[in-house]
């Protein structure tokens, strides 16, 4: 390759990354951060998928256990302590309708490594549980992931994030990663 043809390679690549990070903060600014917010629709349904990370989403996911609206709690990466057995079970959740996946490390793996407990139990519904502010990923994420034969609905725990108020240093930096993550989960979500 000539000089000339690996300065035009290297200033078009450039050009494109420059093109996808301004994309990237125009999105931000066009869509803000309450975008982050998906909308929680919980319909009564065989398991509750509680995702790892907060004791809000534990507390969320109980209720809807307490409340009927379904027998059943998937314990995603139950490696953690707002989704070990024994924390949930200690909140007056009964163990024998706790189900561990301790495997996965992220959204992704949330989704996928669910699915497969959702079909080894032949549940065919089951209510997402996450943080608000990672519910729009969350949705995109699980959405993308199962198969049309699993119903899924979703409720979202309440957190630290209010973007109604202003934005603090660290809710700030969360929108900044959810929609970083968002965008990287976008092409891998094509190819499930």
């Amino acid at each position: 390759m000539t000089l000339h043809k690996t300065k035009k390679v290297i200033l078009t690549t450039f050009m494109a990354f420059v093109f996808l990070f301004i994309s990237f903060i125009i999105t931000l600014f066009i869509l803000g951060p309450e975008f982050l917010e998906a909308e929680s629709n919980a319909q009564a349904s065989d398991a509750i998928i509680l995702l790892s990370s907060s004791e809000e989403r534990m507390e969320r996911a109980i209720d809807l256990y307490h409340d009927g609206k379904a027998n059943k709690i998937i314990l995603t990466n139950s490696t953690e302590h707002w989704t070990k057995k024994e924390t949930v079970a200690d909140r007056g959740v009964d163990e024998q309708d706790l189900i561990e996946e301790p495997k996965a490390t992220s959204t992704f793996e949330n989704a996928t490594l669910s699915e497969e407990i959702m079909k080894e139990h032949n549940f065919s519904s089951a209510i997402v549980v996450t943080s608000d502010y990672h519910s729009r990923r969350t949705k995109m994420t699980f959405d993308g992931v199962y198969s049309n034969d699993i119903q899924l609905s979703y409720s979202f725990a309440e957190s630290f994030f209010n973007p109604e108020d202003g934005l603090t240093e660290r809710e700030s930096e969360t929108v900044f990663t959810e929609y970083v993550k968002m965008i990287a989960y976008w092409p891998r979500l094509l190819f499930v």
